[in-house]
């Protein structure tokens, strides 16, 4: 008998495994945090705020230890070998209007299905609440659906706790690019049984109480830059002036966590500055949006000015370091090079940017084991003897990661190179932007100052 998509699947747990080192190769850093609050054995609705595509829905299937189950929408089901894939992978289609109206009766199949789900207690429905994917680090509007399901499944129990909804917050350092970091934020539980009473009274009141809720919670777990004309400012500030956000909260660690912790503060900080300073904020904004392009017309990242030299001893002994290391990089290259290049290459044709480290993981995914099991078949024939054919097959993954690190340090040495020279010369554009960067964090120190006292 074949399993229904409520039960564990030891075929799921197996793909998990091996998805889950794709996924935990494809970023330099993820940090789970209060993992401790999903529920186990309990019906339980994860929500989490959608900025990235599949890469969001994958965070779970990685940091829950479980077997999610996720909604998704209908379009995307077609083709008979498709459809059973998506439902091996615990994906059921959701219905919308542009479906066709008639399509909305299938919801009603759908949701007894999530129903089945969530009485199992194994399997977490996981729903985005915003119902689509945004480019910005913002929390959208919440739809109706995740609530009309929560209740539904309520009513199992009534007024006693039962469903519950798990609010949870995604952050990436860069939505595009590998090897960025990623911070994964469960929150505390919310009970869909307070609000199960105003339900049997007023559904309409009582989804939208709890949608606001929801909102809230999930909006102290994420980034959330509501700001239309400031937004450019507040995420520009995020990389200028973290470390000193830090230090200003006495936060001595640099973990995902603290940085999260800082940039929250300063956001709040400046909501309330940017409401009674609108013509100071206004400046601010000008100064930075001045200090960023002068960067990007140097080619030079912002990390760079944050010292005033880079000793000469210093980057000669990196470079030195990098010499030393360069047969490591080459056989990386080797070995990595173009299961690397063609998902690159590939995802260059996606319109939609957010979709790129979703085509990207998943292109990665077939064309590093395709192209790692031909190296393996030619070291099996060509390498000897036995314990130096397994000395390079565990060291395929491994020069790969060295190889790309080995790129990202030599291009940080020749910007300490570039910069170290500018300075030297006393270049008026470096001198410029030194002087914007010193008055862009005096300012936000007064600012900071201000409202901590």
């Amino acid at each position: 008998m074949s399993r229904t998509i409520d039960q564990w699947s030891w075929d799921y747990w197996l793909l998990q495994q091996y998805v889950n080192l794709f996924y935990r190769s494809y970023f330099k850093k993820i940090f789970v945090n209060n993992l401790n609050n999903l529920p186990r054995n309990q019906p339980v609705i994860l929500a989490p705020n959608h900025q990235n595509a599949l890469i969001d829905a994958l965070a779970f299937v990685y940091s829950a230890k479980c077997q999610p189950v996720f909604l998704a929408r209908a379009d995307v089901f077609k083709g008979r070998v498709l459809i059973h894939f998506l439902n091996f992978l615990n994906i059921m289609p959701i219905y919308r209007m542009r479906d066709g109206a008639s399509s909305l009766k299938k919801n009603e199949e759908v949701f007894e299905k999530t129903l089945a789900v969530l009485k199992n207690k194994y399997n977490p429905l996981l729903l985005f609440p915003e119902g689509t994917h945004g480019d910005k680090r913002r929390l959208r509007p919440l739809k109706k659906g995740i609530f009309r399901i929560a209740f539904m499944a309520q009513e199992f129990y009534k007024n006693n706790q039962g469903v519950k909804i798990v609010p949870v917050g995604i952050d990436y350092s860069n939505y595009q690019k590998f090897r960025s970091t990623l911070f994964i934020n469960y929150g505390k539980p919310v009970e869909v049984s307070e609000y199960y009473n105003l339900y049997a009274e007023n559904s309409i009141e009582a989804i939208n109480q709890l949608r606001e809720r929801l909102a809230r919670e999930i909006s102290k777990l994420m980034i959330d830059i509501q700001t239309e004309e400031y937004y450019d400012l507040y995420q520009n500030l995020r990389i200028i002036y973290n470390s000193e956000m830090r230090k200003k909260l006495n936060i001595t660690g640099k973990s995902l966590l603290d940085k999260f912790t800082a940039d929250k503060k300063m956001i709040s900080i400046l909501d309330q500055y940017t409401d009674r300073n609108p013509k100071e904020i206004n400046s601010l904004d000008k100064k930075v949006s001045k200090y960023m392009e002068g960067l990007n017309k140097l080619n030079l990242r912002e990390w760079v000015l944050r010292k005033d030299f880079y000793p000469l001893i210093t980057r000669c002994l990196e470079a030195l370091s990098l010499l030393i290391l360069l047969p490591i990089h080459m056989l990386g290259l080797v070995n990595n090079y173009i299961p690397y290049k063609i998902p690159a290459v590939y995802t260059k044709k996606i319109k939609d940017p957010q979709f790129h480290s979703s085509f990207k993981l998943v292109l990665a995914l077939v064309f590093f084991s395709a192209y790692y099991i031909i190296l393996v078949v030619l070291g099996l024939i060509f390498i000897n003897p036995l314990w130096l054919k397994l000395a390079y097959f565990l060291t395929i993954p491994l020069t790969g990661l060295i190889a790309f690190k080995y790129y990202i340090r030599l291009k940080k040495l020749w910007a300490k190179f570039r910069y170290s020279r500018l300075v030297k010369k006393r270049n008026n554009k470096i001198q410029e932007l030194k002087r914007l960067r010193k008055d862009i964090i005096d300012k936000m120190n007064n600012i900071i100052k201000n409202s901590i006292d």
